[in-house]
């Protein structure tokens, strides 16, 4: 069997990451932007994000056997016909020395392979999902040209059968869409979208419906430019002439009256969600197979998830939490793992998006120190520990929980993490404040995997990554009030003991409250990436109205004000 590293690159101008796996398993992987603390790292390379991997693996690039790029970037750019004098003001992505300078990794370099970006995002899901057999689905804004692929895996291989272009693209569909809202906002944030549906309904016309002929704009007129680099711009003015003149309030961006945009969010979503289904419809008619795994940008749309889930196409539904390009790089490395050694699949499902970088005591006790006039302290046992914080929790305290590596992919997933009682629907407006973000956005659940199936409808096993929305059950919607969305949905996550320390902060929590649940959401100030280092947390927190923190088994708390100097506990 191999006993070499492979190294996995997403290089594009946003999300940029890094994957180290090793035989069957994942050493680390990271995104560039938890060390820049620049969100998205829009145009970075990511250095940093690779320096680390190697640093958890204690190797250098030239004990690495091949390195994996999630994106063949010579054909896409043999696609793209720039125009006169602007190819100059592209950076030249696959440069090497921009993503792997010699002046810091060294010029001898392992052998680089491009692995087809759709291929890259699809091998991410199937690889790590534990399915033997299954039905593929990748939606995005673009790959080299591709924008939507419906494939099945076939002795480890992934064949898709219908590839849609990027002139069909559901990817610019829906940002698109955002963009006439006002909420796109500098760091693509389309989820927005998502929670503002429902409170719409679908009444409004949208130019996108289902289609097996690969034509999915049927509201719009055809592209007949066979040039790639125009057809997103093309695609973009016709979109928001369309909206302009068919979508009510036949204005963009009037962020002040949100609300008036809630129907046309709605039929956005609803129009995305038509056509993904009709994508699992086909899937299934193809492929005998009860299981289904779900990559790229679009695949983080919890709400078109859910409805694929409640129409009982497949029965089990794998979506990983890196299903935007970031994921591409363990993709890519798990491709060339299977190329080059017949490795299927990692050893274990992933079911735990911990494979970050995780703090020394010596670097949570430093920085402590440093800011010991405003900040006071202990150390607990871990039982003790779970106790107190639940104690704090089920008093309507807001806790900041840090535990082991920082998660992978856009959501806290009790890693890094603002928990609060679910059972005070005021603890979503406390959050939503602290977060500085919208009061009418959901705050998600975390609960225990056991007790699932009391609270929501769906299968467990399909919601480790807080990545399908399920319905609230009705005769528990009045105990969970903070976590209920206005459509009576949320978005849960499944914790089993693979999260062991956050297993049990929740299991404390039930033997305190009754309730086996906590509000979920991400511990980071707007606009910025989740958290990372001890340092970062403490900012956070004393930036914020945050009552306590926990870094491990450190129990923090602020000192108020000036002649607190001696607080206790």
């Amino acid at each position: 069997m191999n006993n070499n590293y492979i190294l996995g690159l997403h290089i594009g101008l946003h999300d940029s990451s890094a994957a180290l796996i090793r035989c069957n398993r994942i050493i680390a992987m990271a995104e560039q932007e938890r060390f820049s603390r620049r969100k998205i790292a829009e145009r970075e390379a990511p250095i940093d994000a690779t320096l680390f991997c190697l640093n958890v693996a204690g190797i250098t690039l030239t004990d690495v056997e091949a390195i994996a790029l999630g994106m063949d970037w010579d054909l896409r750019d043999s696609l793209l016909e720039f125009p006169n004098g602007e190819k100059n003001k592209w950076i030249k992505i696959n440069n090497i020395e921009r993503y792997l300078p010699s002046t810091i990794f060294g010029a001898k370099r392992p052998p680089v392979i491009s692995i087809k970006h759709h291929i890259a995002h699809a091998s991410s899901a199937y690889r790590s999902s534990g399915f033997k057999d299954c039905a593929v689905l990748v939606i995005d804004n673009r790959g080299e040209n591709e924008s939507s692929s419906l494939g099945y895996v076939k002795d480890g291989n992934i064949n898709f059968f219908k590839q849609l272009d990027i002139s069909q693209s559901l990817g610019i569909f829906y940002s698109r869409a955002c963009d006439y809202t006002g909420l796109y906002g500098t760091h693509r944030e389309v989820g927005k979208l998502m929670g503002l549906a429902s409170y719409g309904k679908p009444i409004i016309p949208m130019p996108i419906k289902p289609s097996r002929n690969g034509n999915l704009y049927q509201g719009v007129s055809t592209i007949v430019s066979k040039n790639n680099y125009n057809i997103p711009n093309i695609r973009t003015k016709q979109l928001n002439s369309y909206f302009l003149e068919n979508c009510f309030p036949y204005e963009q961006g009037n962020k002040e009256e949100i609300m008036a945009y809630a129907n046309f969010a709605s039929s956005a979503q609803t129009a995305l969600e038509n056509v993904i289904l009709d994508f699992v419809r086909e899937l299934k008619e193809k492929i005998n197979t009860e299981n289904i795994v779900i990559a790229g940008g679009v695949a983080l749309n919890c709400s078109a998830n859910g409805k694929v889930e409640q129409s009982s196409i497949f029965k089990n539904i794998y979506i990983p939490p890196f299903a935007g390009d970031a994921g591409t790089a363990l993709g890519a490395a798990l491709e060339v793992n299977f190329m080059l050694h017949g490795i299927e699949q990692l050893e274990e499902p992933l079911y735990d998006a911990g494979l970050g970088a995780k703090a020394s005591k010596q670097e949570i006790i430093s920085v402590l120190l440093q800011n010991k006039c405003r900040l006071v302290y202990k150390e607990l046992e871990w039982m003790p520990l779970y106790k107190t914080v639940s104690e704090e929790l089920s008093e309507g305290k807001i806790v900041a929980w840090v535990q082991g590596k920082f998660e992978i992919g856009p959501r806290a997933l009790g890693h890094r993490s603002i928990l609060a009682d679910p059972r005070k629907r005021r603890n979503l407006i406390k959050l939503n404040t602290i977060k500085e973000r919208e009061m009418w956005r959901p705050i998600a659940p975390s609960v225990l995997k056991e007790y699932y199936s009391k609270y929501f409808e769906g299968n467990p096993e399909n919601k480790y990554f807080m990545n399908v929305a399920s319905i609230v059950k009705s005769e528990v919607r009045k105990y969970i009030p903070a976590v209920v969305h206005v459509d009576y949905t949320a978005r849960p996550q499944v914790v089993d003991k693979s999260n062991e320390k956050y297993y049990y902060l929740i299991k404390e929590f039930y033997k305190k409250t009754g309730i086996p649940i906590l509000c979920n959401t991400s511990f980071n100030r707007k606009g910025e990436p989740l958290v990372n280092t001890p340092q970062d947390a403490v900012d956070n927190f004393l930036a914020s109205e945050i009552d306590i923190l926990v870094i491990e088994n450190f129990f923090i708390k602020k000192i108020e004000s000036r002649g607190n100097e001696n607080a206790t506990f």
